[in-house]
């Protein structure tokens, strides 16, 4: 397994850890492991040493205390050694938090690597409207949050920075989202500047501030005065709930 990892991009380390952690929850779980799936930057070929987690899914036949408590040890080591951060699933409830967590787990469905057993995730299929839904919540609550943010670092723009980049990805993942929902066209790249200027072709969106953000995250953006950037994105956000809500299925 560490060589079919490597070659997708994973880090000889990051795949020999995960190597490891696929054995021990094996040796741990039995037969109640039903699927390991390593998904997020590092499924998607974006790893930063020292600062990436490495996100997997453990699927469990059983998820009660027992369960977790066998497989506790194997996961703590893994944290220590690679940075594992798991996300524990009954193989039961995978569809029904699909309904809940739409985005999250597409993205998983979409951009995954299997590592063991049989992937609850390939077969997801959720209503386009619950995505829609989902999309909606999450930008509203990006928004809100950037809001507050800013209230607590008016006087700092080195913190604006800070924010504006936190929001820079996960305002990315939104927007592709969004555009498989409206059907429009999707980088073939997974990078943020290239969602963001699909986005901004697609809805109308504001462009220039878009790769401003992307810039920002990449290189530190500078020259950019980040009171004005800070005002543009939420601009920016507001016009991207409002293209959602566009997309809304009238009520029967």
């Amino acid at each position: 397994m560490p060589e079919v990892l490597e070659s997708a991009g994973v880090p000889r380390e990051v795949a020999e850890g995960l190597a490891t952690l696929r054995e021990s929850l094996r040796s741990a779980a039995g037969d109640n492991l039903r699927a390991l799936v390593l998904y997020g930057g590092v499924a998607r070929g974006r790893f930063r040493a020292g600062h990436s987690d490495v996100n997997v899914a453990v699927v469990l036949g059983d998820a009660g205390v027992d369960s977790l408590e066998a497989v506790a040890p194997a996961l703590q080591a893994a944290w220590r050694s690679i940075r594992v951060e798991p996300m524990v699933l009954s193989h039961d409830e995978v569809a029904a938090a699909a309904e809940v967590f739409p985005t999250k787990f597409l993205d998983i469905r979409d951009h995954s690597q299997l590592l063991s057993g049989e992937d609850p995730f390939a077969t997801l299929d959720v209503p386009a409207e619950h995505v829609r839904l989902r999309i909606e919540q999450s930008l509203r609550n990006l928004a809100m949050r950037l809001r507050r943010r800013f209230v607590s670092i008016a006087d700092s723009p080195s913190e604006m920075r800070t924010a504006l980049v936190s929001a820079a990805r996960p305002f990315a993942i939104e927007l592709n989202a969004l555009l498989e929902v409206a059907a429009k066209p999707t980088p073939t790249v997974d990078r943020t500047a290239a969602i963001f200027e699909a986005a901004a072709e697609a809805f109308g969106l504001p462009a220039l501030p878009l790769a401003q953000l992307a810039g920002l995250r990449q290189d530190g953006g500078i020259d950019l005065d980040p009171k004005v950037l800070y005002d543009h994105v939420l601009s920016a956000l507001d016009a991207a709930i409002a293209r959602s809500r566009g997309l809304k299925e009238p009520a029967p």
